[in-house]
Protein backbone atom coordinates (compact mmCIF):
# COMPACT_ATOMS: atom_id res chain seq x y z
CA UNK A 1 0.00 0.00 0.00
CA UNK A 2 1.13 3.38 -1.02
CA UNK A 3 -0.06 6.51 1.00
CA UNK A 4 0.93 10.26 0.28
CA UNK A 5 -0.22 13.23 2.09
CA UNK A 6 -0.81 16.49 0.45
CA UNK A 7 0.18 19.95 2.72
CA UNK A 8 -1.76 20.78 4.40
CA UNK A 9 -5.08 23.15 3.85
CA UNK A 10 -5.76 26.17 6.36
CA UNK A 11 -8.74 27.11 4.57
CA UNK A 12 -10.28 23.37 4.64
CA UNK A 13 -8.45 22.78 7.71
CA UNK A 14 -7.64 19.36 6.37
CA UNK A 15 -5.07 17.41 4.72
CA UNK A 16 -5.52 15.14 1.64
CA UNK A 17 -4.92 11.70 1.56
CA UNK A 18 -3.74 9.27 -1.65
CA UNK A 19 -3.66 5.19 -1.26
CA UNK A 20 -2.85 3.42 -3.42
CA UNK A 21 -3.51 -0.49 -3.66
CA UNK A 22 -1.24 -1.35 -7.15
CA UNK A 23 1.91 -0.41 -6.56
CA UNK A 24 2.63 0.47 -10.52
CA UNK A 25 -0.55 2.52 -11.34
CA UNK A 26 -0.43 5.79 -12.82
CA UNK A 27 -3.26 8.34 -13.42
CA UNK A 28 -4.02 7.24 -17.19
CA UNK A 29 -4.89 4.07 -15.51
CA UNK A 30 -8.20 5.62 -13.55
CA UNK A 31 -11.23 4.79 -15.71
CA UNK A 32 -13.80 5.86 -13.13
CA UNK A 33 -14.16 6.97 -9.89
CA UNK A 34 -17.38 5.61 -7.80
CA UNK A 35 -17.53 8.04 -4.12
CA UNK A 36 -17.92 6.33 -0.68
CA UNK A 37 -17.51 7.53 2.85
CA UNK A 38 -14.50 6.83 4.48
CA UNK A 39 -13.60 6.34 8.35
CA UNK A 40 -9.44 6.79 8.95
CA UNK A 41 -7.80 7.31 11.76
CA UNK A 42 -4.60 9.80 11.89
CA UNK A 43 -1.82 10.01 14.19
CA UNK A 44 -0.36 13.73 15.63
CA UNK A 45 1.13 14.97 12.82
CA UNK A 46 -1.77 13.87 10.49
CA UNK A 47 0.01 10.33 9.05
CA UNK A 48 -2.93 8.09 8.03
CA UNK A 49 -2.72 4.97 10.63
CA UNK A 50 -5.91 3.20 9.22
CA UNK A 51 -9.22 3.51 7.16
CA UNK A 52 -12.13 1.80 6.60
CA UNK A 53 -14.89 1.98 4.03
CA UNK A 54 -18.09 0.11 2.75
CA UNK A 55 -17.82 -1.54 -0.83
CA UNK A 56 -19.91 -0.73 -3.14
CA UNK A 57 -22.35 -3.09 -4.36
CA UNK A 58 -20.62 -3.18 -7.77
CA UNK A 59 -17.04 -3.90 -6.63
CA UNK A 60 -17.72 -6.20 -3.70
CA UNK A 61 -16.54 -9.21 -5.77
CA UNK A 62 -12.94 -10.99 -6.56
CA UNK A 63 -12.12 -9.62 -9.48
CA UNK A 64 -12.82 -6.18 -8.28
CA UNK A 65 -10.93 -6.16 -4.97
CA UNK A 66 -8.16 -7.53 -6.98
CA UNK A 67 -5.33 -5.48 -5.02
CA UNK A 68 -7.21 -5.05 -2.35
CA UNK A 69 -6.73 -8.43 -1.00
CA UNK A 70 -3.12 -8.46 -1.56
CA UNK A 71 -2.70 -5.61 0.80
CA UNK A 72 -1.45 -7.62 3.66
CA UNK A 73 -2.82 -5.30 6.59
CA UNK A 74 -6.44 -5.21 5.28
CA UNK A 75 -9.61 -7.89 6.52
CA UNK A 76 -12.81 -7.71 4.32
CA UNK A 77 -15.65 -8.35 6.92
CA UNK A 78 -19.35 -7.76 6.10
CA UNK A 79 -18.82 -5.31 3.20
CA UNK A 80 -16.69 -3.54 4.86
CA UNK A 81 -12.55 -2.99 4.07
CA UNK A 82 -10.32 -2.43 6.92
CA UNK A 83 -7.29 -1.37 6.30
CA UNK A 84 -4.04 -0.49 8.81
CA UNK A 85 -0.96 1.39 7.39
CA UNK A 86 2.04 -0.73 9.25
CA UNK A 87 4.29 1.09 11.96
CA UNK A 88 1.59 3.93 12.52
CA UNK A 89 -1.21 4.18 15.44
CA UNK A 90 -3.72 6.88 14.98
CA UNK A 91 -4.72 9.16 17.93
CA UNK A 92 -8.13 11.09 16.24
CA UNK A 93 -11.16 9.25 14.01
CA UNK A 94 -12.63 11.17 11.16
CA UNK A 95 -15.14 10.76 8.21
CA UNK A 96 -14.39 12.08 5.03
CA UNK A 97 -15.76 11.54 1.60
CA UNK A 98 -13.80 9.87 -0.60
CA UNK A 99 -13.15 8.64 -4.33
CA UNK A 100 -12.42 5.08 -4.98
CA UNK A 101 -10.63 4.74 -7.83
CA UNK A 102 -10.85 1.43 -10.47
CA UNK A 103 -9.03 0.39 -13.90
CA UNK A 104 -10.24 -0.32 -17.19
CA UNK A 105 -10.96 -3.72 -15.80
CA UNK A 106 -13.01 -2.77 -13.01
CA UNK A 107 -10.61 -3.40 -10.60
CA UNK A 108 -9.90 -0.74 -7.37
CA UNK A 109 -6.65 0.81 -8.10
CA UNK A 110 -6.35 3.56 -5.17
CA UNK A 111 -8.42 6.28 -3.49
CA UNK A 112 -8.30 9.44 -3.29
CA UNK A 113 -9.28 11.09 0.41
CA UNK A 114 -10.81 14.58 0.13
Amino acid sequence: MDVKKNNYDPEGGKFQYWVGFKTDAADEDIQARIAVEVALSVSENGDLADLSFTVPKACRNDHAMTFLQKQENSNYIESRIFLAVPGRNGDSVLRAPADLQLDRNGRIIGMEIH
